[in-house]
């Protein structure tokens, strides 16, 4: 479990217990007006000040690409530097080390424990410190005390994230609400967070403000985030490993939520779909009692992951599976018909996505799977806590090679298999890939970089193999609708329908001649599970 301190000394090291939510202006006044923040407020009243903090890195970001934040803030005509150490332990855990300096400038020499100093000095020795962004906001400050013995510091932020530089002139809003846990244990911050949030639509971000200020510079604001990679140390045990994992999933969601909500791009949906089908994929993995400890939340897991998957597939279908079948086709009124039905479910289902992520329901399950990283109920005693006690390593080799067999006896005479057989091995396939990249870091890049693209490469070909199957399945239930609507359309949808289905069934035949070529490559490559 995270250990917290209950202030950061001058040139002390500390980790930040504190979770963050996002939202409207009005979410915040409604929330100063709340009757649990005055009752968990017992008297004390709001702290108002401005802070303007300077972020640092080199132009290629060196820092940030080494976990690192290093900003310089102004308060109260002091200046304080810090330096910010991301662990993602859990979705609230951060490393700070802070120290007073003479002004707005970067100070090196004052950055106290040694092996943040070399990290940063070896950045500014390859390339200059610049100053990146800038973040200027209005902080509401109060000392909440929820219950005896406890203390959070509340912070409602509003203003500006600013680019510096050749960016100048880019700028994005802040709006956050942060409770930090001052004394007390992780479970009364959650405890607090809950009673503060409910019924507002304040959402937990996993977005730092320098995180949001390297995306302003890059351009990439509200773009679509790809996973990336799991960070694990080799003397992890399989508990820290979960939670790592699960804090990876979460992040990556959380990350695209905004991609979806202010710009509709179905990648953003497909991205909030891989990290819902991850999440599912490493309970499985994982397994009891991990699994088990978090009761109520997988069935929400698999609502959540349910709901993105409808509009995915229909993303998927009109663009890839309906779009080219009509382009070969011309302009038969038939397809063209079938199209606009297909545009109208898909209408329909990104509006129910919208309605899920804006809902109560949302929220709870964001903050639900956040309190579960950092409370990690899996590891308490009577919960089956020696289950996890074992090495990542040993638990990531195991479990991989037996994903690894798994595939490969479904996977036998691959080109005799049946659509369904097909289909079961792609989902044994996708387990496998997802347990590989969740502990990539444990092998060595060359042995399993061949594996991961071989493995791409067949699910690829097997997913394009299964669009016949997937129209199919598609275009009857639009018939079994749009057809009994209107009979005299019921004809039309159907001939469009088995234009699309016989397209894609002929082409598939080319695909089916190289996929077992692939497949014996796949089959042949050493593993590189238990490298010892």
């Amino acid at each position: 479990m995270v250990r917290n301190r209950t202030r950061l000394d001058q040139g002390a090291v500390a980790e930040e217990i504190e979770l963050k939510f996002l939202g409207p202006e009005d979410a915040l006044e409604r929330l100063r007006r709340s009757p649990a923040l005055r009752k968990f407020a017992r008297g004390n009243r709001f702290q108002n000040k401005m802070l303007r903090a300077v972020y640092f890195d080199t132009p290629d970001f060196v820092l940030r690409d080494q976990g690192l934040i290093l900003r310089v803030r102004e308060e109260g005509g002091r200046f304080v530097q810090t330096v910010k150490a991301a662990r993602y332990t859990n979705i609230a855990a951060r490393t700070e080390l802070n120290a007073d300096v003479p002004s707005g400038d970067v100070a090196i020499d004052a950055i106290d424990d040694r092996k943040l100093r070399r990290a940063v000095k070896a950045a500014a020795k390859k390339d200059r410190l610049l100053p990146l962004f800038a973040v200027e906001v209005r902080r509401a400050q109060i000392a909440l005390t929820p219950k005896r013995g406890v203390m959070i510091e509340a912070s409602l932020d509003q203003g500006t994230i600013k680019a510096l530089g050749p960016k100048a002139g880019a700028s994005i809003p802040v709006c956050e609400f942060e409770l930090e846990l001052k004394r007390g244990g992780p479970l009364d911050l959650v405890e607090a967070a809950r009673a503060l949030t409910a019924g507002l639509p304040l959402t937990l971000g996993t977005q730092s403000k320098a995180e949001r200020g390297y995306s302003l510079v890059e351009g990439e604001i509200d773009h679509p985030v790809k996973a990336g990679r799991v960070a694990l140390d080799r003397k992890a045990h399989a508990d820290d490993a979960f939670s790592r994992v699960l804090t990876h999933c979460l992040s990556h969601l959380l990350r695209n939520a905004p991609c979806v909500l202010r710009t509709r791009d179905p990648e953003g949906i497909h991205q909030m779909r891989v990290a819902m089908r991850r999440m599912r994929s490493a309970l499985s993995l994982f397994g009891e009692p991990f699994r088990a400890s978090l009761g109520a939340l997988e069935d929400e897991i698999k609502w959540l992951t349910q709901a993105l998957g409808e509009a995915r597939d229909l993303d998927v279908f009109h663009d890839d599976i309906l779009k080219p079948a009509a382009q070969a086709f011309g302009d038969d009124g038939r397809l063209i018909q079938l199209g606009a039905a297909v545009r109208a479910r898909r209408r329909a289902a990104w509006s129910g996505v919208l309605d899920a992520m804006e809902s109560e329901r949302f929220r709870k399950l964001a903050l639900d799977l956040g309190a579960a990283t950092l409370l990690q109920p899996w590891a308490t005693a009577g919960n089956g806590a020696e289950a996890g006690h074992g090495l990542a390593v040993d638990f990531a080799n195991e479990h991989i090679a037996k994903r690894h067999a798994k595939a490969l006896k479904r996977g036998r005479r691959i080109e005799e298999l049946e659509p369904a057989e097909r289909h079961k091995l792609r989902i044994r396939l996708k387990k496998l890939r997802y347990a590989a990249d969740f502990f990539a870091c444990f092998y060595k890049k060359r042995n399993i970089r061949p594996h991961q693209k071989r493995i791409s490469e067949l699910q690829d070909m097997l997913g394009h193999l299964n669009d016949a199957n997937i129209a199919r399945t598609l275009i009857e239930d639009i018939l079994a609708n749009e057809g009994g609507r209107d009979p005299g359309s019921a004809a039309g949808l159907a001939y469009a329908g088995g234009a699309v289905v016989g397209w894609h069934t002929q082409h598939a035949s080319t695909t089916m001649k190289s996929l077992a070529k692939r497949w014996k490559k796949f089959a042949k490559l050493k593993p590189f599970w238990d490298e010892r």
